[in-house]
């Protein structure tokens, strides 16, 4: 009868690493932003859920891509400048611009994470990304209608000054009309009040404007509006100028 000798050895503590190790990874899988890992020459080590959510490949397909070439146009300028300050500071955060499988354009707010071997070497890059594309479009209108609240003030502003200047001409035009006589100086008369009030008229509705109010659209015959801009070129440039 031959003897058996039998060896067993206890891997308990390597199953439960094993497990602990897929739990944490169905953690990442729930977790709302894309989670990445890349290795120091940026190819791609995991890749969870979110992110294939957000960028459209799977996690088969960005296995081994280099991030830089995968997430980033020819002008990577930025994520090299994230890099170098990641390896200097352990750490780094910022918006990055990249695109998706589709070509789209995205703005995330990237938050890099340096990770060392059992030695100390920088071994891999733990990223977490979170789309802030709409986030960033409201506050670019938001800052645009606050912009446009801006000029809106100042051209109430400015409305109101003019409206003071062309305010004493309208009053002052009926009363020199009484006193003269000559038909030259009465016509420069005439033209000054057609002119005061039609910068009058822009004052309203640059005040309008201001005020926002919704103007007010009709039909309007073109040869009248011609007929006025010829009478004021007329009345206004010189005589050597034929129109």
């Amino acid at each position: 009868m031959s003897n058996v000798i039998v060896v067993s050895r206890d891997v308990t503590a390597r199953k439960n690493a094993e497990e602990q190790i897929r739990e944490q990874a169905a953690l990442l899988d729930k977790a709302q932003d894309a989670i990445c890992v890349i290795d120091m020459e940026q190819r791609i080590l995991y890749w969870n859920r979110s992110a294939e959510a957000l960028y459209g490949w799977t996690a088969a397909e960005a296995f081994g891509q280099y991030a830089n070439e995968l997430l980033f146009k020819k002008d990577s300028s930025r994520q090299m400048e994230a890099l170098k300050s990641l390896i200097s500071r352990q750490e780094w955060k910022g918006e990055l611009h990249q695109v998706t499988k589709s070509g789209g354009e995205i703005i995330v707010e990237s938050r890099w994470t340096l990770v060392h071997d059992g030695e100390g070497r920088p071994k891999s890059i733990l990223v977490i990304n979170t789309d802030i594309t709409e986030k960033k479009e409201l506050e670019t209108q938001f800052f645009r209608s606050q912009r446009l609240e801006n000029i809106g003030m100042l051209a109430s502003g400015i409305a109101h000054d003019l409206n003071n200047v062309l305010a004493p001409i309208m009053m002052a035009v009926p009363m020199l009309r009484e006193d003269v006589h000559d038909p030259a100086a009465r016509n420069l008369l005439d033209m000054l009040d057609r002119s005061a009030r039609r910068g009058a008229d822009l004052v309203r509705q640059i005040l309008s404007f201001a005020r926002g109010v919704e103007g007010e659209q009709k039909l309007i015959q073109p040869r009248h509006l011609l007929a006025d801009l010829e009478r004021m070129m007329r009345e206004t440039f010189p005589k050597s100028i034929q129109l």
